[in-house]
C-alpha cells in the first residue's frame, strides 16, 4: 500500500506540480456535495422532490471551476455575476419551455454571446457554460411558478457553501483573505466593462457565428431524436467550438469528445446495472464522478468528458431511466452535433497552415 500511494503521489506530482487541479477539483466536489447535503436534508424532511435541488447542486459543482481571483473582492463579484447568470438564464428557460420558438431564439443567443465573449477570462468561460447547462435545466424539467420560487431560493444555498469551501477551507494560494482596502460592486463592473471595450478585438466573432449556426441545426436535427434531450447536441457543438480556432482543433476535439462519451455511456450502464438497488454505492460514484470531472475538463478533455458522461448516466440511472436507452441516445445527440461541427468547420473554419502562413506574413 505504501509503495503503490508513492507511485500515484509521484504520478500526481508529475502531472499536476503544484497540485492546483486536485485543489480545484476538491473545491468543487466538496461545494457541490455540501449544497447537494444541505438541499436534500431540507426538501426530504418537507416530503419534496429532490429534483428541487438541481439547480443549486449544479451551480456548486461547476462555478468553483471558474473562481481564479485572489483577491477577495473580485472573488465575489465573479460569484455574484456567475449566480445572476445562472438564476436568470434558468428562469428564461423555465418560462418560455412551452414556446417552443422563444425557447430556440433565446438558446442561440446564449450560444452566440457565450462563445463571442469566452476569450475574456474564466469569468466569462464560467458565465457561458452555466447559462447554457442552466437553460438546458430549465428546458428539461419546466418547472411550475411554485417549483421555480422554491429552487431559485434554494439555489441561494450554494453562496455560503461556496464561499466557505472555496475562501476558508481551501483558499487560493496566496490569497488576500481580508479586504483591506473595499472597493465597490459598481466600481469593479465598471472596471471590468472598462477592459472589454479595451479588449472588444478579442471577441471571438468567427467561432460565435460558427458556433451559432451550429447549433441551430443541431436543435433542429435533435429534436427528431428527442425532444427533451436535444440540447446534448446543442452543447455538444458549443464545447466543440469553444477554445478552437482551427479545422485540425475541431477535429481534435471532436474525437475526444466522442471517446470520452462513448466510453463515459459505456461505464455508466454497466455501474448502474451492478449497483442498481444500492444508492449508497451510486452516489459514492457520483462524487468520485464529479471529481474525475472537475480534475480533468480543463486539461485533459477527452477524461474530463467520461467523467460527466459517466456522472449524467449514474444519475439518470438512479431516477429510475432505462439506462441503455439513456446512454444510446446520448451517444446518438452528441455523434450528431460534433457532426455537424465537424462539417461547418471543413467548410468555413481556416486551417492551422493558413493560419501559422498568415502570423508569418503579418
Amino acid at each position: 500500500m505504501i509503495a503503490v500511494y508513492a507511485r500515484v503521489r509521484e504520478w500526481a506530482r508529475t502531472s499536476d506540480p503544484e497540485f492546483s487541479r486536485l485543489h480545484m477539483a476538491t473545491r468543487s466536489t466538496l461545494a457541490c456535495l455540501l449544497t447537494a447535503t444541505l438541499c436534500m436534508t431540507w426538501l426530504m424532511a418537507r416530503d419534496s422532490a429532490i429534483t428541487l435541488a438541481a439547480l443549486a447542486t449544479l451551480f456548486a459543482m461547476i462555478a468553483p471551476l471558474f473562481l481564479r481571483e485572489r483577491r477577495m473582492s473580485d472573488w465575489l463579484v465573479s460569484l455574484a455575476l456567475l449566480f445572476v447568470c445562472t438564476c436568470a438564464c434558468f428562469t428564461l428557460s423555465a418560462l418560455s419551455a412551452s414556446h417552443p420558438f422563444l425557447s430556440g431564439a433565446l438558446l442561440l443567443s446564449m450560444v452566440f454571446l457565450g462563445m463571442l465573449c469566452h476569450a475574456l477570462g474564466p469569468r466569462a468561460t464560467g458565465c457561458a457554460l452555466l447559462a447554457l447547462v442552466a437553460f438546458y435545466l430549465g428546458l428539461y424539467l419546466h418547472p411550475a411558478p411554485h417549483a421555480l420560487d422554491a429552487m431559485l431560493a434554494l439555489s441561494l444555498l450554494a453562496l455560503p457553501v461556496i464561499v466557505c469551501v472555496g475562501r476558508v477551507l481551501l483558499p487560493p494560494k496566496g490569497a488576500a483573505q481580508p479586504l483591506s482596502a473595499p472597493v465597490s460592486i459598481r466600481a469593479l463592473l465598471q472596471t471590468d466593462l472598462a477592459m472589454l471595450a479595451r479588449h472588444r478585438h478579442h471577441l471571438a466573432w468567427r467561432p460565435a457565428a460558427l458556433a451559432t449556426i451550429a447549433a441551430l441545426l443541431a436543435l433542429l436535427a435533435g429534436d427528431e431524436m428527442s425532444t427533451e434531450r436535444s440540447m446534448w447536441a446543442v452543447i455538444s457543438t458549443f464545447v466543440v467550438f469553444l477554445g478552437t480556432h482551427s479545422r485540425e482543433g475541431t477535429l481534435a476535439r471532436v474525437g475526444k469528445r466522442l471517446v470520452g462519451t462513448m466510453l463515459g455511456a459505456a461505464a455508466s450502464v454497466l455501474l448502474v446495472s451492478l449497483f442498481k438497488g444500492t444508492p449508497g454505492m451510486l452516489v459514492a460514484l457520483m462524487v468520485l464522478s464529479v471529481f474525475g470531472w472537475a480534475y480533468f475538463i480543463l486539461h485533459a478533455y477527452a477524461r474530463g468528458v467520461f467523467f460527466i458522461t459517466l456522472l449524467v448516466g449514474l444519475v439518470y440511472g438512479e431516477l429510475g431511466f432505462a439506462i441503455v436507452a439513456l446512454a444510446v441516445l446520448r451517444i446518438e445527440e452528441v455523434v450528431l452535433g460534433c457532426l455537424i461541427a465537424v462539417a461547418l468547420a471543413a467548410v468555413l473554419m481556416p486551417s492551422s497552415a493558413t493560419r501559422r502562413d498568415t502570423a508569418v506574413l503579418t
